[in-house]
């Protein structure tokens, strides 16, 4: 019988040895889906209240009994970030952990940080009280009923940023050495979590920034109304092709000359702050020469070494116009880069300049003057290649549309309210580039009002300049 009592104990050893593998197998495989499930959480991208909670929600209770989450500031001191507290333990047990002030190893907190987790395999009184703030706290802690603690360091990009802390009590676990190693893996999943939480607050505040500076400097280059300019009809309009507060490269303005008024179109290069920073240079560039010269070509000689003395690629295609007080004279053009001026007369729609290099991309750049005479029924047209370039369901908007919608077009107002209803059509409402459009005209002969024995009759301004 001896043989039979020999393969029973074997069978009872195998059984244990089954036993305890199949028990340390279920724990590896636990813990590897803590650590999915912690970097599960890392990538999500929440704010670093709900990830911290998280954590704490995947750690509570399978691991710890409570755990506590613990973060440091610019000046160091710690702060209790998250808790979570198992059923089970005394009342009140998670307000208490929340409320009180952190046990934080020092060398943790200090310069040069160790990342030595500091380990209570049995939790005695000595060590309660070591870990008290005070009296009162030490009997908070000790209504907890701790059997064993482990705090390790959260370190990512070479800054030790909190510590997490575990607990068992009420469940009358205890950690082991192994335990230990395991929270010192978990740790750098929790760090990097953290940082990444930290950083995605980070660029949300980055982002918020930066749309409010766009929406600011939105609104600042936003084209102005149009000013009354006597002798002259006039009509625009701009349409962005982003969000309101993404800033455009198309731009328009009018401002005085000596004799009378400058008209400008241009599109810069790019989008967003870079397109806002050159428009600004260009529009306070031109208001600036305009002061002082009412010559187009001295404006775009200006602003081309304003443009090359950024340093960037700053580039600028521009289409300005002198107007006259005088009747009698033409426009003067200029162009640089930009879509040609175009002459409308009745249904014949014709280029009226040609296009010289664009402004911010050679230092011996020239350009020429062109005349225009814009007489009584024709409409003078300055788009941006925003509308040419505008894509629908039949491919391109194209020139040969642009002209033919703006044949026949006996103002500016119509001029601008037919190519803005057409384009709306085509693209069904989607632009992909920004539009700008200022069209002109000559005011209809002033009507006469006769004045007082002996003076002349005085001459009333039009007033029909529509803006869009």
């Amino acid at each position: 019988m001896a043989w039979i009592e020999i393969a029973a104990l074997a069978l009872a050893a195998l059984a244990g040895v089954l036993g305890l593998f199949v028990f340390r197998e279920r724990k590896a495989r636990g813990r590897f889906q803590i650590l999915a499930d912690i970097a599960a959480v890392s990538d999500a991208g929440r704010p670093l209240d709900e990830t911290l909670d998280a954590i704490c929600a995947i750690l509570v209770p399978d691991l710890a009994d409570f755990c506590m989450i613990d973060v440091f500031g610019e000046d160091r001191v710690p702060r209790r970030a998250a808790v979570r507290v198992a059923p089970g333990g005394p009342p009140d047990a998670d307000r208490g952990l929340v409320e009180r002030m952190p046990s934080t190893p020092p060398r943790m907190v200090e310069e040069g940080s160790s990342l030595e987790p500091r380990f209570y395999e049995r939790m005695t009184e000595y060590d309660v009280r070591g870990l008290a703030h005070d009296e009162d706290d030490y009997g908070f802690l000790r209504g907890l009923r701790m059997r064993s603690a482990i705090t390790v360091a959260l370190k990512a990009r070479g800054e030790v940023t909190g510590t997490l802390t575990l607990v068992t009590a009420w469940s009358r676990r205890r950690y082991r050495r192994g335990d230990a190693r395991f929270a010192w893996i978990l740790a750098g999943r929790v760090a990097l979590a953290l940082d990444n939480s930290g950083l995605f607050a980070d660029l949300e505040r980055a982002e918020r920034a930066r749309a409010e500076i766009a929406e600011t400097l939105q609104r600042g280059l936003l084209p102005p109304p149009l000013p009354h300019m006597p002798g002259w009809s006039v009509a625009a309009m701009y349409r962005p092709a982003g969000a309101e507060n993404e800033v455009g490269g198309d731009f328009y303005d009018v401002f005085r000359v000596p004799g009378g008024w400058m008209l400008v179109v241009g599109d810069v290069t790019g989008r967003g702050a870079h397109a806002a920073s050159i428009t600004a240079v260009a529009r306070y560039t031109l208001r600036t020469v305009a002061m002082l010269d009412d010559d187009p070509l001295v404006a775009l000689q200006t602003l081309n070494r304003a443009l090359l003395a950024r340093g960037d690629t700053a580039l600028c295609s521009l289409a300005a116009m002198t107007l006259s007080e005088d009747r009698l004279e033409p426009v003067r053009l200029a162009v640089a880069g930009h879509p040609p001026p175009l002459l409308v007369d009745g249904e014949r729609v014709e280029e009226v300049a040609g296009s010289d290099p664009v402004l911010g991309a050679f230092a011996d750049a020239s350009w020429s003057i062109a005349r225009c005479g814009v007489e009584p029924g024709q409409t003078l047209v300055v788009v941006t290649d925003g509308i040419a370039e505008a894509q629908g369901t039949e491919g391109r908007f194209g020139e040969a549309r642009l002209h033919a919608h703006l044949g026949g077009a006996t103002n500016p107002g119509l001029a601008v309210q037919r190519l803005e209803g057409s384009l709306h059509a085509f693209t069904e409402g989607r632009l992909e580039d920004d539009v700008a459009v200022v069209a002109i005209a000559r005011a209809s002969v002033p009507a006469l009002v006769e004045g007082r024995a002996g003076e002349a009759p005085i001459a009333l301004p039009d007033r029909e300049g529509a803006h869009a």
